[in-house]
């Protein structure tokens, strides 16, 4: 077990590294503008999802701000993300450390996920229909030190902590049960400069009103 999961791992810390590194200028032509649509309903958005698969995830959705269809990765390629505008992109590995991870371009959809705030409802939409709720807990940013290389260590933004590749995605990815939306961050002419993880956790009311008793201090 102990060899599987570092397996896992080391898929995981070159993927932190390359796997948003596809041309820009080819990606930004094909989706200049990725608000340029009203969102439907939650009702209507997951009733054009609907496929009768249970297990699968089919949709991302959050009010006021993305409604997007998920696609998965293909078998053996942990590194794909789609390219295109409008679809998401599950990624399946984190799914080994007990979390739902989705993934986005930031030139693209993932340029949305930064509007995504703390408190936020995020809503998971399957194949039969059914929606899974989640509250964002935090919105987790990390400077990579050497933006295009697979083992780059990356600095927390928030206190300056440095981590490994490996570490960074078992501390973020290894919350079970969690939702992780993961872009790059693009910061001094640099697409991959630095990665954005929009961390959420499954909604509770009681949880949610902690959450806003606690800002509220």
């Amino acid at each position: 077990m102990a060899l599987k999961r570092l397996r896992y791992i080391l898929t995981l810390t070159a993927f932190l590294a390359a796997a948003f590194a596809q041309p820009v200028a080819i990606a930004r032509a094909a989706g200049a503008n990725v608000t340029d649509r009203p969102l439907p309903s939650l009702a209507t958005f997951a009733e054009t999802l609907t496929n009768g698969e249970s297990h699968s995830l089919r949709g991302v959705y959050v009010p006021g701000v993305l409604a997007h269809q998920v696609v998965q990765q293909p078998a053996g390629d942990p590194g794909f993300v789609s390219s295109d505008r409008d679809l998401l992109t599950q990624f399946q590995q984190a799914s080994q450390l007990g979390s739902t991870g989705v993934l986005a371009h930031n030139f693209l959809a993932g340029a949305l996920f930064s509007d995504i705030q703390p408190g936020q409802i995020i809503y998971l939409v399957y194949g039969d229909g059914y929606t899974s709720a989640f509250v964002v807990r935090d919105a987790l940013r990390y400077q990579a030190l050497q933006p295009t290389s697979a083992y780059s260590a990356f600095v927390d933004l928030a206190d300056g902590r440095q981590l490994g590749a490996s570490e960074l995605f078992v501390s973020v990815y290894g919350r079970r049960g969690a939702l992780v939306l993961q872009t790059c961050i693009e910061a001094e002419g640099i697409s991959t400069w630095g990665r954005l993880f929009v961390v959420a956790e499954p909604f509770h009311r009681r949880a949610l009103q902690q959450y806003a008793c606690a800002t509220c201090l």
